[in-house]
């Protein structure tokens, strides 16, 4: 029976055993969880008689009878997910999903095994992350710190003893750089559980470490500088923890921390369950922190039973060749998922240049054709009348481009038909693959499309760092004739592009152009095309980019009541699409945590949802 204040009101449905059978939903086991027989013995977790329905949250534990799943819930309620863990020698330990999941269900909520600041990371206090600016220092290590309450902190105390111990001077004087003095902090602290919670050691240990294939890499080479040697030499702590304990320990943190974005700060920690969660460079799932920063995992996109539950452990916005670099460098390993072995990237062509033959060949058949139209009689009449007025004025919000090309110079886009003039990787996996024209077949074995991109991708990170609306417009026009225009690099500027529009000092949304804002509107739908595809569902990507494509279709919609053509059917069109795309941006953004931006701008779209509706109602427009 459930314990005192406890309640079984919100167990889940039963599911007849039959359905579970037909399904081969139900688990390996005989008692409802990990095992090894036959599924048709499933046994009631209460009684232990034959099972004849399964719970409806997991399809994983079996019941003789409804009232013994009411009574086992609370018993059973910590375990029941719609997942269960497998294995294999390829994966190692994943999980898979017992039953259709819907987008946006929770899947998980783990708490941190351990928390930390980032390897690399500016000074930051070491009881709550905030950056500090050397004010206040700990009495006991001189790391500085906010104040007494972060100073007596539980984390802080593992450094702190050690380098009291150890009688070394910290000095911190320069903030708001990157400061190597953190990097041994969350290694430390992952050591000092050995004595103090071997139960959390244990756990931390049984994560892939990689330590096999860190020997002798650039990595290595480097922490043992950075960390083990401080370690021993400066901390003295050498008879303590071996060097290749350290590394081990480090292994465990590169191949498992997430990042925690904070609002001031990033900091790692490390999770037991969503460590285990594989990697997909099109994930699954939907990743978040709470206030108390259990990592909460929701599906971002529906999820058939039987499928892998999936995290992205890299950008997912970048080419092949460096998701496949990052990966192999920090990772260990060579993604081979779906999007990895299509050398056109589920054909968003994200790494994707323009073959110079196809596109002189194309050159050349335009010219012919339009010097044939050129030589045709021009039409008078209704079509070549000139129009004038507000006419003339609406018009401008059908036209596409603004300043600078609308499409970077080239053509096409994600998810475009037909093989295209495009050049790509033979083999995505290799870093010296042999690249193909996927129009005229023509293939290469050097490497200027890797080169070539490698110095636009250097100039694209240094404008990166001060973008505005004429340097980025400039530099699609400049690259546009050698890339296709939804290549990594170019989706990156276009990113920027399309919140400098209406962000940037004379570019304000109330300043805006029709010209700009339908280029406004050109550059979100081109991100969210791609977005659809590679970052498909519940992302913080998908959620900004929509609340920045309903700006610009609200603001053409509310100019042309300012010309007078609020009655006319396209104002309308243009509101409903802008509600639309504010309703998506709600729900996508509805998951994130409060106090971080996309949370906060969740809640003001929530917002103008409403004013848009009774500006909608009060035009007397229907939806």
């Amino acid at each position: 029976m459930p314990m005192p204040g406890e309640s079984h009101s919100d167990a889940p449905a039963a599911v007849p055993l039959q359905v579970a059978v037909q399904s081969s939903a139900l688990p390996d086991s005989a008692n409802g969880h990990a095992g090894g027989d036959s599924p048709k013995a499933l046994n009631c977790l209460e009684c232990k008689k034959a099972a004849t329905i399964v719970c409806g949250g997991c399809w994983q534990a079996g019941y003789c009878a409804r009232d013994h799943q009411l009574t086992g819930w609370v018993k059973h309620r910590p375990k029941c997910r719609p997942w269960r863990i497998a294995r294999s020698s390829v994966l190692g330990r994943h999980m898979i999903a017992t039953r259709d999941v819907a987008a946006g269900e929770l899947l998980l909520e783990d708490p941190p095994l351990l928390l930390g600041p980032k390897n690399i990371t500016e000074p930051v206090c070491l009881g709550c992350y905030r950056p500090v600016d050397g004010s206040y220092v700990c009495r006991g290590c001189s790391f500085p710190m906010c104040g007494s309450d972060c100073e007596a902190s539980e984390d802080h105390q593992v450094e702190c003893k050690a380098v009291k111990e150890s009688g070394v001077s910290v000095k911190v004087t320069v903030f708001g750089e990157i400061n190597s003095m953190y990097e041994c902090i969350t290694p430390l602290r992952i050591l000092s559980l050995r004595d103090s919670n071997p139960m959390v050691w244990n756990k931390l240990l049984s994560l892939e470490s990689n330590l096999d294939k860190r020997g002798g890499t650039e990595v290595a080479a480097i922490t043992q500088q950075t960390v083990v040697d401080i370690i021993h030499d400066r901390l003295r702590l050498e008879d303590e923890f071996d060097a290749e304990l350290i590394q081990k320990v480090l292994g465990i943190i590169d191949t498992n921390a997430f990042e925690i974005r904070l609002p001031d700060s990033s900091i790692q920690g490390i999770y037991g369950n969503a460590a285990i969660l594989e990697h997909n460079c099109v994930a699954n799932t939907h990743r978040t922190f709470d206030a108390d920063l259990n990592l909460v995992v929701r599906a971002a996109v529906p999820i058939k039973r039987g499928q892998h539950l999936s995290s992205c452990y890299t950008d997912p916005l970048t080419t092949s060749f460096t998701r496949q670099d990052h990966l192999r460098s920090s990772k260990y390993f060579t993604c081979q998922c779906d999007r990895c072995l299509d050398p056109t990237e589920l054909k968003t062509f994200l790494s994707a240049l323009k073959c110079s033959d196809c596109a002189t060949k194309q050159a050349a058949e335009k010219a012919t054709a339009k010097k044939a139209a050129d030589s045709q009689p021009v039409g008078r009449g209704l079509r070549g009348a000139r129009r004038g007025g507000v006419m003339n004025r609406v018009s401008q919000f059908q036209t596409g481009g603004g300043r600078g090309q609308a499409s970077g110079g080239a053509e096409g886009g994600a998810g475009d038909e037909g093989p295209g003039p495009w050049i790509v990787a033979e083999d995505p996996t290799s870093p010296s693959s042999n690249w193909r024209c996927l129009a005229c077949g023509h293939s290469s074995t050097d490497d200027y499309p890797s080169k070539i991109t490698d110095v636009v991708a250097e100039e694209a990170e240094e404008l990166e760092n001060s973008p505005t609306v004429a340097t980025c417009e400039a530099f699609l026009e400049k690259w546009g004739h050698l890339f296709h225009p939804d290549h990594a690099i170019f989706l990156n500027i276009k990113y920027a592009l399309l919140h400098l529009y209406g962000s940037e000092e004379g570019y304000e949304l109330d300043s805006l152009s029709p010209i700009d804002l339908t280029r406004k509107e050109e550059l979100c739908r081109q991100v969210l095309k791609v977005a659809d595809i590679l970052l498909p569902g519940i992302t913080r990507l998908r959620g900004s980019v929509l609340y920045e494509l309903y700006q610009a279709l609200f603001y053409k919609a509310r100019a042309l009541f300012m010309v007078g053509a609020a009655s006319s059917e396209q104002a309308r069109r243009l509101a409903m699409s802008a509600m639309t795309a504010l309703k998506e941006c709600v729900r996508v953004l509805s998951y994130e945590p409060e106090v971080q931006p996309e949370g906060q701008l969740g809640l003001e779209a929530k917002e103008e949802v409403k004013q848009l509706e009774e500006w909608i109602k009060d035009e007397g427009w229907k939806y």
